[in-house]
């Protein structure tokens, strides 16, 4: 038989389990409804993102579309008409060459007849290359003469519109294509400085230097010059400066 304590154990125990029980039924369904909860916010959550990112598309779609600017091509500018400039010797001799190939009937490439010269050249005495070398010299001369003339001829607009397209192609990357000088146009006066180299050379003092060492020591001069004189040329270049303007500003003028 039981005793009376033993009775009352069993008798708590079998009232505790049904409460135990629904407690851990109750936390069961509460962890469930949480889950639930989490999930259905999460979902929540991306079905909003998701029509705001098809709105937002939608509207950016059907937003017109903003027209691709295309900057504007520069205007060509012709190149003035310019004596041109002399074949060197060597390409005097080069097309001699090929002008006696088209003579025998043999086709002409290029490629080929380059190196065919080239080993022909060098085969040449110095006085068989004098000849091409005297022609060349004797082009040159030509070619300055007709330039100079041709610049004479040229008015300051003119010489404005050709040396603005020189320098867009220089800046291109176009080499070998200075500006022009127009010759009629007031010459820019010498600065203070170059007044000074001037008459130093004239002076004698530096004539049995080499050109390079005289520049050098001419400098050193300058540097070293007193104040007062270096005062001296500094106004001679501004009083010539000005009266370049003054001159300038009436050639311009003269030749619109």
């Amino acid at each position: 038989m039981f005793s009376l304590s033993a009775f009352r154990s069993a008798l708590t125990l079998s009232a505790a389990q049904p409460v135990r029980a629904m407690s851990v039924k109750a936390a069961a369904a509460s962890a469930a409804t949480k889950t639930r909860t989490r999930k259905e916010s999460t979902n929540s959550t991306s079905a909003a993102a998701s029509t705001k990112g098809k709105v937002a598309k939608k509207e950016a779609s059907s937003k017109p579309k903003a027209k691709k600017v295309v900057p504007a091509k520069p205007k060509k500018v012709e190149a003035l008409s310019m004596p041109k400039r002399p074949s060197t010797a060597w390409g005097l001799f080069f097309v001699e060459h090929l002008d006696k190939v088209r003579a025998s009937g043999k086709p002409v490439v290029p490629t080929t007849e380059t190196v065919i010269a080239s080993a022909e050249w060098k085969q040449l005495s110095d006085a068989q290359k004098q000849v091409y070398k005297d022609k060349y010299a004797a082009n040159l001369v030509e070619f300055k003469k007709n330039t100079s003339k041709r610049l004479e001829e040229l008015t300051p607009e003119e010489f404005k519109i050709e040396n603005a397209r020189r320098q867009a192609l220089r800046a291109a990357g176009k080499r070998g294509l200075p500006s022009l000088k127009d010759p009629n146009a007031p010459k820019r006066p010498l600065s203070s400085f170059f007044r000074y180299a001037q008459d130093q050379r004239k002076s004698g003092k530096f004539a049995a230097l080499p050109i390079k060492e005289q520049a050098k020591a001419i400098a050193e001069g300058w540097s070293k010059a007193p104040e007062h004189e270096k005062s001296r040329y500094t106004e001679l270049a501004r009083e010539a400066i000005e009266t370049y303007k003054t001159e300038r500003a009436a050639y311009l003028s003269a030749n619109p």
